[in-house]
């Protein structure tokens, strides 16, 4: 598995997009800087009120940009290997379909992990910086509620990596790149929008019961593809 992946790796050159990382990161941090300068341009003194909104905030955006991220990549790796039909000559290897498919889900799903995790470490370390030279939020910052929000942050690594392979299921269907695309827009506005410090990514429990939903769902989106023809 770890030598498939290696070629992958190779293959499609996956660290490339380190630039697109530093970029995704970039901007976020723009848009949480925007939401306090919209907010205090309003009139509004607190545009987080505390540091469990924050750091929700930190969260949704990083898990957002980067599932989405994620489904172009796995739209490259399997939709774009059937749509230039390089899957043919793919499938004359000795190893088993599956196998092949599993490694290119967990180099996606391993990435995810790891942009989600240093992504949302290095976003609250910068705000950090910020809210203590602007006092963008009216609260004392404890340790607990430190430690509380690396666990939060791990706890969404995990989930975003089994969430970021569902919109294979979508893209298989028709073998297309923008279904892929879209429907991991439309998955992570229904499970990671942010009303008022509220998501349903906010709890311990439901991130990993999305995180397996995922797994499955990707495992059974390609369960045929040892019996079924590639055109």
């Amino acid at each position: 598995m770890l030598k498939l992946m290696k070629l992958e790796l190779k293959k499609y050159k996956i660290g490339r997009y380190l630039p697109g990382i530093l970029i995704a990161n970039a901007v976020i941090l723009l848009l949480i800087g925007g939401v306090h300068v919209a907010e205090q341009v309003d009139g509004v003194i607190d545009a987080y009120q505390n540091y469990k909104m924050a750091f929700s905030v930190i969260i949704g955006f990083v898990k957002v940009t980067f599932v989405i991220f994620a489904s172009v990549i796995l739209a490259k790796l399997v939709i774009g290997e059937y749509n230039s039909k390089t899957v043919n000559i793919l499938f004359t290897y000795p190893v088993r379909r599956k196998k092949i498919m599993a490694a290119k889900l967990l180099l996606v799903s391993l990435w995810t992990f790891v942009t989600v995790l240093f992504s949302g470490l290095f976003v609250t370390g910068a705000f950090l910086l910020a809210d203590a030279w602007l006092n963008m939020v009216p609260e004392t910052l404890t340790t607990p509620m430190v430690v509380d929000h690396v666990l939060r942050i791990l706890l969404n690594a995990v989930s975003a990596a089994g969430v970021c392979l569902i919109p294979l299921l979508f893209g298989m269907m028709k073998k297309s790149v923008p279904a892929t695309i879209v429907s991991a827009v439309i998955l992570v506005t229904i499970t990671d929008s942010n009303n008022m410090g509220f998501s349903l990514s906010a709890g311990y429990i439901l991130p990993l019961v999305f995180a397996t939903a995922g797994v499955l769902i990707a495992f059974w989106s390609i369960r045929k593809i040892e019996t079924s023809d590639v055109l």
